[in-house]
Order: structure tokens, then sequence, then C-alpha cells
């Protein structure tokens, strides 16, 4: 799940000879914001830098999802590094609350053991993001899952709430989707491809945040 707070407005390989592949001009699910705002990391600001909560397994689990957000892409239109300074970070993955025990991820149908929200703020001009998008990834309680159910749902949430601070600003529509909320795949599925490779092709209206020393 996404939230865009305006504050103010404040709130591959290829065959040898072959021709280059080119991504699909038409994605299958939107990438745009409710306002209609485009963003996508600029090749000036990569790699993007994501701090990830070093209690548990999240870095594991946010590198994990990085890597399979990178792969996504054709020829390097993104890439990422994971930092261990949130200070310094363009995405900032944390814990909201508890931190849930290691455990192998359970390989049953998905159950929603857990959920996530990815922020970002627009600054008063309108034209650019404030600061870093902030992910908190929370714990359910009520129903009892098991350590394995949760490691299987923070593993598919990590990949999602990174799709949006990576610029998939919209839910999918689609349940094969990773971007579908919430999550129900373990990675980006063909449609998530061509919809991420389509939007960092298209040019953005909103810039990324000032560059964090």
């Amino acid at each position: 799940m996404s939230s865009f707070p305006r504050a103010a407005l404040a709130c591959v390989l290829a065959v040898a000879c072959a021709d280059p592949l080119l991504p699909s001009r038409a994605p299958i699910y939107g990438f745009a914001d409710t306002f209609g705002d485009v963003f996508h990391w600029p090749t000036n600001r990569l790699p993007v830098r994501i701090y990830a909560d070093p209690r548990g397994d999240l870095s594991a689990l946010v590198t994990r999802a990085a890597d399979l957000w990178q792969e996504q892409l054709l020829y390097g239109e993104l890439t990422t590094v994971i930092v261990k300074d949130s200070n310094h970070a363009d995405v900032i993955v944390r814990w909201s609350d508890s931190v849930p025990p290691v455990a192998a991820p359970d390989p049953g149908p998905p159950v929603t053991a857990c959920g996530g929200v990815t922020q970002g703020t627009i600054d008063s001009t309108g034209q650019a993001l404030a600061g870093p998008f902030e992910t908190e990834i929370t714990i359910l309680t009520g129903p009892v899952f098991t350590a394995e159910q949760v490691e299987a749902c923070v593993r598919r949430t990590a990949v999602h709430e990174l799709g949006h601070a990576l610029g998939l600003l919209h839910e999918a529509p689609d349940t094969l989707a990773i971007m579908y909320s919430p999550p129900r795949v373990n990675q980006p599925a063909p449609i998530d491809q061509r919809t991420v490779q389509v939007l960092y092709h298209t040019p953005p209206t909103l810039a990324p945040p000032p560059q964090r020393p």
C-alpha cells in the first residue's frame, strides 16, 4: 500500500548482432499516483540508496527485493545499494512495531499475516519529493499465524513496498502481480516487469528529493 500526502502541496541477455530489446510502450497497469504524477529514479541519482532495519532478517529481505526489481529492467535503468545509515538513504524500510522471528517462508497458500505502507511527501512546489520514501512493515495480530507464514508474508510485502518506492505508485488490479494489494505472489510477474519497464522509459512529472549527503 502506498500513501503520498501533500504537505501543503508539501503534503538479458541479448543475442549477438540482434536489435536491442525495447520495452513495450503499453503497461499492464497504471503507475501514476492518484493525482496523475509519475515518478522514477533518474540515472543521475543511481544507485538508489536503501536502508533496512537491521533487526531480524529485514535487511536480507529488502536486499532480495531490490535485486528482483533490478532484474526487471533491460539495460540497468535501475540500480540500488543497501546503506547502513538511514540519514544517507533515499528509501528507508523499518519494522513498525514488533520484529518477527527469522524462519523459513511457508510454501503454502498466502495469508495476510503482515502489512506495509510506503509514504512519500511532495514539497511545496508540487514538483518534487521533499524527502526519502519511508516504508513500515507491520506484523498483524489477532489470528494466530505461524512464524513461517509471517516470514512468507514479509517476504512478499518487502518486494511490494519497494516497488512503490521505486516508482510504482499505484496498486495493480491483478492478483498475479506483486503490486496487487495485499500481494499474493513472491516476486514480480511478467505484468510487473512490463509495467516497470515502461515506467522507467516514461518522462516523470516529479523530481527526486534533494540529494542527501
